[in-house]
């Protein structure tokens, strides 16, 4: 189901991320390849979440509202990653593969509720809730 559906774009987003970044490599420094390379990985999980993962329909489509929530959200992952690799590391001394494996297991978690909840959440649905708690 969903969570299916969100792992494959997380997935097609990094294998297009890494390749764009590999294929810039040799032609402009790193830092900017991967830059470039993160950015095509962006765009490729909004409109793949937007679409696939979640399923907006269409009349529910609002970039002005979703892609800034979208940014906020993937930096908030990386922000969250850097938390737990400090905890982790620093706080409980754990060794680099484990202190990784954490922050790599949890922010995914975090992306997809963060995604289902706020980014993607439709109208009909915010109003149906509200209409429910009233």
């Amino acid at each position: 189901g969903q969570v299916l559906r969100f792992a494959l774009v997380g997935a097609a987003a990094t294998c297009t991320h890494y390749v764009v970044a590999l294929l810039l490599a040799d032609h402009v420094n790193l830092y900017g390849a991967n830059l470039v390379g993160y950015l095509a990985a962006v765009a490729i999980s909004y409109f793949g979440h937007q679409r696939f993962s979640f399923r907006v329909a269409a009349g529910d489509i609002s970039h002005q509202r979703q892609l800034p929530r979208f940014v906020a959200g993937s930096l908030g992952g990386l922000v969250l990653s850097y938390l737990l690799l400090a905890l982790m590391r620093v706080w409980l001394g754990a060794p680099n593969w484990l202190s990784l494996a954490v922050a790599v297991g949890l922010v995914p978690v975090y992306a997809f509720l963060l995604n289902k909840f706020w980014v993607f959440r439709a109208d009909g649905q915010r109003r149906q809730q509200q209409t429910t708690v009233e």
